[in-house]
């Protein structure tokens, strides 16, 4: 999942970020780094699990230290969370799945459980191979300091600069060195220490950067690559954000008009959208609702800004974006914010749990926003319904972060022969089907498939998970049946908060 969110002002930090460079000692960031002896892993039973879900899996847990520093081996240590959920069968294949989680921010070993269940087939016969890269999870994570979602959402453009110092000082970590190249370098000397020669690599929306960097490292160890939201090495991220929401959301928009159904229920929706934009530019709405987490009323004033997260979010899957028109007229015919309102805050709530903001930090400051225009290039969004959002929250925050090094290089394209498979969603608001066709044009031996009708993350959408699974068994694009994809749809429309007309 690609987003951002460091308590920025309503929780828009869907923002990525860069910083000044300080002053670095000298550490290991080549793309080959030398392969040390594997240190050993012990693994115990353990059991996994999502917070706020019931989800969870039995696997096999244990601990990993590298150096935080790479340069200085003998310097201060971080630990690593690792876990395997072994192969179900009688007998393993020698390549495990290693899936590299979204964010960045998120932990392997809880954002495994969303895509388990579509991925089932792989573990018959393979291990699943799980590490919190560092600065997520278990892994020495770089959390902020806790804040209630109501301060959060009351934040404002002048307190981001001391929120931002005040998780800079609290980390117990050097920012410097949390980027996806030590990741990657880190998560070969897992592979090594249980003994693994190749792997299959499965990575989701910022995932896929860090699949891509470990393929370009360490190409003789993957076996096969799958990426899910693609995410081009060639794109600094958030330069793009508000531009491709809007093309998304246009095209959702565009799919109701062009249903009689949606059309005559919900009769011209982007233009209501624009005037709901302009009204609450002008004049913010108070709302009272019940909290989602309390159950009790709270008062929170929602203006443009909440309205772009909140849209945003619900942008990120066809079953959310199937609710949008009812959503939006509602608003625009009654005045009413308050459902619009309950989605925010049922969403920035689990956003906040689930991300490790000064992981997320480390990585974007230093990838991606030394790329980013300046302002006076006049790329600043200001006609998108996030505005200028991302580019004025980055500028603020990331005069304030330490970055580490990024190899020379690092944006260029991965070449590779290595058998791939890459799927994007039509309505991806984030990555869209672009972003995959510009990485497959570098994998020789690739296929690249768009799900019609979905969002971000598409792996547990109809039959591609068992597509997964079979071009894992096979490592050979060119012999899957992709005929079964014909069969996804968008969503149904919500004629009525009851759902879809049966």
């Amino acid at each position: 999942m690609i987003l951002r969110n460091l308590r920025l002002p309503v929780l828009l930090a869907t923002v990525w970020l860069a910083s000044v460079l300080l002053p670095l000692t000298v550490f290991a960031t080549d793309e080959t780094a030398p392969e040390s002896p594997p240190d050993t892993l012990e693994l115990s039973p353990c059991e996994l699990f999502l917070p706020g879900t019931p989800l969870t899996a039995a696997a096999e847990c244990g601990w990993y230290s590298v150096a935080e520093n790479p340069a200085e081996p003998e310097g201060r240590q971080i630990r690593l969370h690792v876990a395997r959920v072994p192969a179900r069968g009688r007998s393993a294949k020698p390549d495990p799945l290693v899936f590299l989680a979204g964010g960045p921010g998120q932990a392997a070993t809880e954002a495994w459980l969303i895509v388990a269940g579509a991925l089932h087939k792989v573990n018959e016969d393979r291990d699943i191979l799980l590490v919190d890269q560092r600065g997520t999870g278990q892994s020495n994570p770089l959390r902020c300091p806790s804040m209630d979602l109501e301060e959060a959402l009351a934040l404002d453009w002048e307190h981001l600069e001391d929120t931002t110092r005040n998780c800079l000082d609290s980390l117990d970590g050097d920012p410097r060195f949390y980027t996806t190249t030590i990741a990657m370098q880190d998560y070969d000397q897992v592979r090594a220490a249980l003994g693994y020669e190749q792997v299959n690599l499965f990575g989701v929306s910022y995932g896929t950067r860090a699949a891509q960097v470990y393929l370009r490292q360490f190409p003789d160890r993957v076996r096969t690559v799958i990426l899910d939201s693609v995410v081009p090495q060639t794109l600094a991220l958030g330069t793009e954000h508000a531009e491709k929401l809007d093309e998304a959301l246009g095209r959702v928009l565009e799919g109701c008009a062009d249903d009689a159904a949606c059309r005559s229920a919900y009769p011209d929706a982007r233009l209501r959208l624009a005037e709901l934009m302009q009204r609450l530019d002008e004049s913010p709405a108070t709302v009272t609702i019940d909290h989602p987490s309390t159950g009790q009323p709270h008062t929170m004033e929602f203006d443009r800004e909440m309205l772009a997260a909140t849209i945003r979010f619900l942008t990120y899957a066809a079953e959310t974006q199937a609710l949008l028109p009812l959503l939006i007229h509602e608003a625009g015919t009654t005045d009413d914010f308050s459902r619009l309102a309950s989605q925010l805050l049922i969403t920035a709530g689990s956003l906040t749990e689930s991300i490790a903001q000064g992981m997320e930090l480390s990585v974007v400051c230093a990838e991606d926003f030394p790329w980013f225009p300046s302002p006076d290039e006049g790329r600043d969004g200001t006609e998108y319904l996030l505005g200028d959002s991302m580019m004025r929250a980055s500028r603020i925050q990331c005069s304030i972060w330490p970055t580490g090094e990024v190899p020379d290089g690092f944006h260029d394209p991965v070449e590779s022969d290595v058998p791939a498979l890459l799927l994007s969603g039509e309505y991806d608001p984030v990555t869209p089907p672009e972003y995959g066709d510009s990485v497959q044009a570098h994998l020789s031996n690739s296929l690249h498939l768009v799900a019609r009708g979905q969002g971000h993350s598409v792996t547990g959408k109809g039959c591609l998970g068992d597509l997964v699974s079979e071009f894992i068994a096979s490592a050979s694009p060119a012999e899957l049946d992709t005929s079964c994809i014909e069969r996804l749809q968008p969503s149904p429309w919500f004629m009525s908060l009851t759902g879809p007309e049966p």
